[in-house]
């Protein structure tokens, strides 16, 4: 009875599998699990994607609200309306870059009265510009809502300058990255071999080699999702100041080799910020504040006692109120951005909410300590009410790098210039009278 029991039962197993219904319920099923399984799997990797990389930061901006966050922290006073955006001079050429509210960059140099300009639809919202340095086909990269657009001079401008506005003589090409949007900051490394960008849809900065097109995602203080909205290379390329859009700063330590950050300042956000030309000393401003702050590190702690640097911050100014060498007084109140001179003798200020410009002697007398002489209040001299957007520094006399001037943009477009020629700390106390 057994016997003849599975052998009844063999053939209905065999017909049970060979049953169309059976056969679309396992294809069925094994279509679920296998969907399920992929579903599962991209989700692991946008898990481990945003934990390496972490594209996004924690601003959570949109794209209508990034001018607005744009105007809050660029150096530029007034970013959204001001007639010029940004100012940028070549490192070792009088070649200067405009950049205005209508996403065009006028170019200016020695060859030509008029400017070049540099447009294209893809260049919205720019932000900042740098001149790539020993390039001999003139780069200049320029941070945008889209990512950094970069313009390189093509070769026949250069054979035929009568020529050279009549015909497109800038080629241009964008570099994009995932999130890397609303560019707020760039800086070149010293042989222009590496382009550096921080922007507000990422918690990163990136290094782009831009003859390669490689890139590399870097992030200064891992502890923190922010954004970054001011890069600063020392004039000696040993350090990358780094500022958060909220809190918080880092000095980073990089080069092709290694990579080291340590970061500071975490108690507020950095106005603005910039190095001394001897690698010394970075003075920044904390938002909110009047103070300007001289920050350096002990270099025979960094040497003998540990292997980090020690950096020590000191007050070195506050411009709340102002009294010049020659005895003028005005009230200044909180600046919104500062600019060093090529030689490191003077240093300009624009304030958020008055409409002139700071002048400063900076003396770097060792043993004593860091020193700010303000020496006069420069004001607008066109027509009408205008207030200081953005300036730069740079040079003014081709064939001679030792004569340079402060240029200053106004907010309805007037470009003003201040000529510059102490070549030293006692020239230029002899020219404002200074004891």
């Amino acid at each position: 009875m057994d016997e003849l029991n599975r052998e009844d039962l063999e053939p209905r197993r065999f017909n049970n599998v060979n049953n169309p219904d059976l056969r679309r319920q396992i294809w069925k099923l094994l279509r679920t699990l296998a969907s399920n399984y992929w579903e599962w799997f991209l989700r692991k990797v946008t898990q481990l994607k945003s934990l390496c990389f972490r594209p996004i930061c924690n601003l959570k901006l949109s794209l209508s609200s990034n001018p607005v966050s744009l105007d809050r922290i660029s150096q530029t006073r007034g970013w959204k309306t001001a007639a010029i955006r940004c100012i940028e001079f070549h490192p070792s050429s009088m070649l200067m870059a405009l950049l205005t509210n209508q996403d065009i960059v006028l170019l200016y140099d020695e060859r030509s009265c008029a400017p070049t300009n540099l447009q294209s639809f893809q260049q919205k919202d720019i932000t900042c510009a740098a001149f790539r340095p020993w390039s001999l086909s003139r780069e200049l990269a320029v941070g945008c809502a889209a990512g950094i657009c970069l313009w390189r001079e093509s070769e026949r401008s250069k054979m035929d300058l009568k020529i050279r506005h009549l015909l497109g003589n800038h080629h241009m090409r964008i570099l994009q990255d995932e999130g890397h949007s609303y560019v707020t900051s760039l800086q070149w490394n010293e042989d222009g071999t590496i382009l550096i960008s921080a922007a507000l849809g990422s918690s990163h900065i990136i290094l782009w080699e831009t003859d390669c097109q490689q890139k590399i995602r870097l992030v200064p203080a891992p502890d923190s999702l922010s954004a970054f909205s001011l890069l600063r290379y020392s004039p000696n390329f040993q350090v990358l100041f780094c500022s958060s859009c909220q809190t918080g700063a880092s000095f980073c330590q990089l080069n092709r080799s290694k990579w080291r950050s340590e970061q500071i300042l975490k108690r507020s956000r950095i106005q603005t910020a910039v190095w001394t030309i001897c690698s010394s000393y970075l003075l920044f401003v904390r938002e909110g504040t009047t103070r300007i702050y001289s920050c350096t590190n002990d270099g025979e702690a960094t040497v003998f006692l540990c292997p980090k640097p020690v950096w020590t911050l000191e007050l070195l100014a506050d411009l709340q109120d102002v009294t010049t060498c020659s005895g003028q007084q005005r009230h200044c109140g909180e600046p919104q951005t500062i600019a060093m001179d090529p030689l490191g003798l003077y240093m300009a200020v624009i304030f958020k909410e008055q409409s002139f410009v700071l002048l400063c002697l900076l003396v770097n007398a060792r043993p004593s300590r860091l020193q700010l002489l303000p020496l006069e209040f420069i004001a607008c001299d066109a027509d009408g009410e205008q207030f200081p957007t953005c300036f730069a520094f740079g040079f003014s006399q081709k064939g001679n790098p030792q004569v340079r001037c402060l240029v200053i943009a106004f907010n309805k477009g007037h470009i003003q210039r201040y000529k510059i020629t102490a070549n030293s700390l006692q020239e230029a106390k002899s020219i404002h009278n200074i004891k």
